[in-house]
């Protein structure tokens, strides 16, 4: 009962006008049975506190108790705590009689709170009084659930949570105005509208000098969050023991757990289910007993405070065995694993693997890694170990970049046996993707591993930034220098882009290339570059090709950071085929397959050079500027992703009409480059770009001699794309038909086919005019179909006309 006397009630007029009926009755010497019913919090001690008002100004005797408590514990704790405020120690009808008696000489009010908590006996008391109160002046008032009822007969007085008037008539009452219906409609949704709740929070907000307005929601939720907690802590303590357990239960297993299986995990004994479960509900702490959950706003903490942790752990491990075996979700088994400790029961590892590859898929990268946490907790062999650790570090790899990073390069150091092997190529591919080139070398240069995978995994070390320039013979390293020629696949890709870099032997660089892809490799990171080196040798279709097969199985072995990586390059190598328009998907592809944000600062930037490099073909400029300058030069790092991101910048400055920036771009390419001896124009074309920025500023001496070295560097490596290239650029700098005729003929049958349109309309503009008019045709032909807008604008501007 409440100590401080009657509150305020709102929206209770009909429940408070058949408690005044029922006194007005007991005042003309008649009884009246009362039920007042609803879930904990809606105010029914509050509404049985005001019958005892009303009792207690007409000078009537008013016996109360209540369920729950510890004065009522036992068989028939009740009548003997009614009976103890008449001094009395009868019981049974004993006590029955007696206070008929009692009620013959004076008016007799008995209230019973929480009648839903007593005891059987108690209960059984209650409806022999209720049957022997006919008849003379006496009220019996209890407070239920509504499922469980007590007097046989009684008029129920049904109580529902406030709505939003009533919610905003208690926000009047505690700060004397009105709030806005913001405010009244947050406190609602925090509480329920359950009076119990709703005025420790409005007392809190005033005590805190909130507003009654919108402003102060984000603060009310705070609060209410501990209101809440109290509340709940207050409830448990108010029901059964085994109510108590099936609560537990429930707060552990979640909605999706079936119904009938808590109640086999809460092993009820006293009580049953249905019963548990309307306590549960009529506590305020459950929702609907057909799929009962915690109710909004309840914490499961909250309800697990004082349960021991071995408890804790076994509940867990019982429910999810269960689960396991009567076909629960297995998101749901897995994620009662979570809490359970180790089992060593085979179906543990397999079922927790599959559950977080299904919310990684869903995009719950934090569920998943719970999982595999859990999963490596459990005895597994060194390869199923290792496959956990590369599948942890994965789904790391979307939200705990960095930790990821280091997880893969812990497991890289650590010696494992050979079965491991494959699992370590791909951790390293995964780590290379994401692209801290610095902790790859660190780490790569320190793998002690015994198995055949220590040479595929450290030739890496060749492609990561700056490593070049260090020379393993002095034996600063650890990490041997590539072969010129490599039989192994895994290190073969890696050689053959090495070899294309140095421009000297292509035959050598594209047999290595085929070696890692005719195998195919295993470290799809060697196949990558593989590919790129076919790219470099015009062989556009194998490049493509390979790519595509390093797509689809980076795709299904979930290697989250190689995907991107492949399809970027993929983008690049079909831009220079002239196929604009799946370069673009490309890259769309590989910004929504990983983050930008994700990748490490010194990858990003080549992602957006590449990006800036194909909308410059497609002619979309503003927005190759807006991809630019989102990667401010503080921003892009050291090494070859600075060096690409330079040579973007080149070309960019190049057509948007500023030379001496592209100049100075391009001679930032070339530096880094000349200092790894990378020299080959098909690895990247900077001197080109470095001699038209030239010529454009006057400075023609330094131009020519940069496109001659281009030439001559070029036709050393033989690729027909990169010699007509050179040809172009030596044609703009020094002039001469016979360069641009020779690109022509270097280009006929070309796959890239958006340089023999330039090489076409270049010479078209030095022949006479009936022989350049089949140039320009052609020429305009390749760039309708590429959908390259530039070059159908030079068309134009030499005299093609297209038709309709």
């Amino acid at each position: 009962m409440n100590p401080r006397g009657v509150i305020a009630l709102v929206e209770r007029d009909a429940a408070l006008a058949v408690l005044e009926r029922s006194m007005r009755m007991l005042a003309a010497g008649r009884s009246s049975l009362l039920e007042i019913c609803g879930h904990r919090g809606t105010g029914r001690t509050a509404v049985l506190d005001h019958a005892v008002h009303l009792a207690r100004r007409a000078d009537v005797t008013v016996l109360t108790a209540a369920g729950g408590c510890p004065a009522v514990g036992g068989p028939g704790g009740a009548v003997a705590e009614l009976m103890s405020q008449l001094h009395r120690d009868d019981r049974g009808p004993a006590a029955v009689g007696a206070l008929v008696e009692l009620a013959r000489d004076r008016p007799v009010l008995v209230a019973v709170d929480d009648a839903d908590l007593l005891d059987a006996e108690s209960l059984a008391w209650l409806a022999s009084l209720a049957g022997r109160a006919v008849g003379v002046p006496m009220v019996v008032a209890v407070v239920t659930d509504a499922c469980l009822p007590v007097l046989p007969g009684a008029t129920t007085v049904p109580l529902r949570p406030l709505g939003h008037d009533g919610v905003s008539g208690l926000v009047t009452g505690r700060f004397g105005r009105p709030g806005d219906d913001e405010f009244a409609t947050a406190l609602h949704d925090h509480t329920g509208g359950r009076p119990a709740t709703l005025r420790p929070l409005l007392d809190r907000c005033a005590e805190d000098g909130l507003e009654p307005v919108g402003a102060s929601t984000g603060a009310v939720a705070g609060i209410a969050a501990d209101v809440l907690a109290d509340f709940t802590t207050r409830a448990v303590r108010s029901l059964p023991a085994e109510a108590v357990d099936l609560l537990r239960v429930i707060a552990i297993c979640g909605p999706s757990f079936p119904a009938d299986l808590m109640g086999v995990l809460a092993g009820l004994r006293t009580i049953s289910p249905g019963r548990a479960l309307e306590l549960l509900v009529g506590a305020g702490l459950v929702t609907a007993p057909g799929k009962p959950e915690l109710a909004a706003g309840i914490r499961v903490a909250r309800v697990l405070e004082g349960m021991p942790t071995r408890a804790r752990e076994d509940l867990h491990a019982r429910a999810a065995r269960l689960g396991h075996q009567c076909a629960v979700h297995p998101s749901e088994v897995a994620r009662l694993l979570v809490g359970a400790p180790p089992l060593g029961e085979p179906w543990v590892v397999p079922l927790l693997r599959a559950a977080a590859r299904d919310e990684v898929d869903g995009d719950c990268p934090a569920e998943a890694t719970a999982y595999l946490r859990r999963a490596l907790a459990e005895h597994v062999t060194p390869l199923v170990r290792a496959e956990l650790v590369l599948e942890l570090a994965t789904a790391e790899h979307v939200a705990e970049p960095v930790a990821a990073d280091r997880r893969l390069a812990r497991m890289l150091l650590e010696p494992q046996p050979p079965e491991c092997a494959d699992v370590r190529l791909a951790a390293a591919d995964q780590l290379w993707g994401r692209g801290d080139a610095a902790l790859l070398r660190r780490t790569l240069t320190a793998v002690r591993s015994s198995g055949g995978d220590r040479e595929a995994v450290t030739s890496l070390y060749w492609i990561a930034d700056d490593a070049p320039v260090e020379t393993p013979e002095l034996g600063i390293l650890e990490t041997a220098e590539l072969p010129g020629s490599c039989g192994n696949p895994d290190r073969a890709g890696v050689a053959a882009w090495m070899h294309a870099c140095e421009g000297v032997d292509a035959e050598r660089a594209r047999a290595a290339a085929r070696t890692a892809l005719d195998a195919p490799a295993k470290l799809l990171t060697s196949r990558l570059f593989g590919c790129l080196t076919l790219g470099a040798l015009d062989d556009v279709a194998g490049a493509v090709a390979g790519l595509d097969l390093v797509i689809a199985e980076a795709r299904r072995r979930r290697l989250i950071t190689v995907v991107p990586q492949a399809l970027m390059m993929r983008a690049k190598v079909r831009a220079m085929a002239g196929d604009l328009d799946h370069a673009a998907a490309d890259m769309e592809q590989a910004r929504s397959a990983y983050p930008l944000e994700n990748l490490h600062p010194d990858a990003r930037p080549i992602m957006v050079a590449a990006d800036v490099l194909v909308n410059l073909e497609r002619g979309d400029l503003d927005r190759a500027i807006e991809l630019a300058a989102s990667q401010p030069d503080e921003r892009i790092g050291f090494g070859y992703a600075r060096t690409f991101f330079s040579f973007a910048r080149a070309v960019l400055a190049l057509v948007t009409g500023d030379p001496a920036e592209a100049v100075a771009r391009a001679d930032e390419c070339g530096r880094w480059m000349l200092s790894r001896q990378w020299v080959n124009p098909a690895a990247l074309p900077w001197r080109s770009i470095a001699a038209a920025a030239l010529a454009a500023t006057g400075d023609h001496e330094r131009a020519a001699r940069t496109c001659a070295r281009d030439l001559e560097l070029a036709q050393r490596w033989g690729a027909p794309s990169t010699t007509a290239r050179a040809h172009l650029s030596c044609a703009a700098v020094v002039g001469g038909e016979d360069h641009l005729r020779e690109a022509v003929r270097l280009l006929t049958g070309s796959p890239f086919r958006l340089l023999r349109a330039t090489a076409l309309l270049e010479l078209a503009q030095v022949v006479d005019p009936a022989s350049a008019a089949p140039m320009i045709g052609e020429a305009a032909e390749i760039a309708v179909l590429c959908r390259s807008t530039p070059l159908i604008h030079r068309a134009r501007g030499l005299g093609w006309v297209p038709t309709a």
